[in-house]
């Protein structure tokens, strides 16, 4: 007799009837049954009615774009998958990339982000990606919602790009929710972000150094705000070179990025340094009214004194005579490469810290009498007089 027999007929001798679970098998535990994620699961996880994440799913616009975002998020946290979708689509939890990425810029008039835009797009169609261009104004909560509005139609990484040099706040994990970002321009301040900026540094180094090439010793720096980074940056190569060459500036002033302050800086260092031979303008828009403070003074620039710039601004360095001498901020390198590391991004191997593009030199008549550069322009008018 086992034990089973045992325990019955010992309770059968006691007048009571077996126990039942002397017949039953060892309980076991058991799973419960994951069910396919519904609509009702994804508007419960991302707090709204089951008609909005509808309208959010089907990519209406009368869903806001934070809340699209929001329910697209938690649709891919379930695994959801509209019923028109294939089953082998339901099947994977990977996000699907859409071939989109957002360029947000606080550029207002387009002289950063165009180019830029024509950089990136360059990188971007050979790797089958478009991008999208959105301006924030310099506007923080008008960057968030371009953002969310960016992401709810699916792009797979952001390039940020700024039009000041300045350091500026990484944006909010929140708000990128795991996309990729790349900071052009204007760098992030966390060091584990990656930015991709000019080399204002190098290319006042350059500057110097080729004004020393060229036998200028009374040279002058013409610099913008002070509190700007390209300004510290640029000045900050200049002086570099100056120190390697045991040389000093006779004057660095600092004020605005305009031509009237280049101007009014020429004429005062004409006044207080007779021998000045060279200046050094931090930027076109400087350096173009500074040679008017020099021709009012009777300088002839570059026999007597040379000028150099830096931006090469179209509207002041190559439309005026004499043409500027300048450095290039290569704009559209500094888009193919923030394309580039954000493709590296997506594919799993990002990069971190910062990054600098090398502003080249072009060289024109403000430092040059023998070189003649033509004003652009159609020719037309000349065509119809001579004919």
């Amino acid at each position: 007799m086992n034990a089973h027999e045992t325990f019955g007929a010992q309770a059968a001798a006691d007048g009571q009837p077996p126990s039942p679970i002397s017949r039953t098998a060892p309980s076991r535990s058991v799973k419960p049954v994951r069910h396919r994620p519904t609509l009702a699961d994804v508007a419960r996880l991302a707090n709204v009615s089951v008609a909005t994440a509808s309208k959010a799913l089907n990519r209406t616009d009368r869903v806001s774009a934070s809340t699209q975002r929001a329910i697209v998020a938690a649709a891919q946290q379930l695994g959801y998958r509209k019923s028109t979708e294939s089953a082998s689509a339901s099947s994977t939890h990977r996000r699907q990339r859409s071939g989109l990425v957002g360029l947000i810029t606080s550029d207002y008039n387009g002289r950063f982000a165009l180019p830029m835009l024509t950089g990136a797009e360059t990188t971007l169609g050979a790797s089958n990606h478009a991008a999208l261009l959105m301006s924030s104004h310099g506007r923080p909560a008008l960057e968030r919602s371009h953002i969310d509005r960016l992401a709810a139609h699916g792009v797979d990484g952001l390039i940020v790009v700024g039009n000041t040099t300045n350091p500026r706040p990484p944006l909010d994990p929140k708000t990128t929710m795991g996309l990729p970002v790349i900071y052009a321009y204007d760098p992030s301040r966390d060091p584990a972000d990656c930015s991709i900026i000019c080399d204002n540094v190098g290319a006042g180094a350059q500057a110097i150094e080729y004004l020393l090439s060229l036998g200028r010793r009374y040279i002058a720096i013409i610099a913008g705000p002070e509190d700007f980074q390209a300004a510290k940056d640029r000045a900050r190569g200049a002086w570099r070179t100056f120190t390697l060459y045991d040389f000093r500036p006779i004057a660095v002033l600092f004020d605005a990025w305009s031509e009237e302050w280049g101007e009014r800086a020429a004429q005062l260092l004409i006044e207080q340094h007779p021998h000045l031979d060279a200046i050094y303008c931090l930027s076109d828009e400087i350096a173009r009214g500074a040679v008017r403070g020099l021709m009012a003074a009777g300088k002839r620039v570059p026999q007597d004194v040379a000028v150099v710039g830096h931006d090469n601004w179209f509207v002041f360095a190559a439309n005026a005579h004499p043409t500027l001498t300048t450095f290039d901020n290569n704009i559209p390198m500094l888009g193919k490469m923030a394309a580039r590391y954000l493709l590296d991004a997506l594919a799993g191997r990002p990069h971190h810290g910062v990054f600098t593009v090398e502003c080249p030199m072009v060289v024109r008549e403000s430092t040059d009498p023998d070189r003649r550069t033509p004003l652009e322009s159609t020719g037309r008018i000349f065509s119809r007089q001579s004919s």
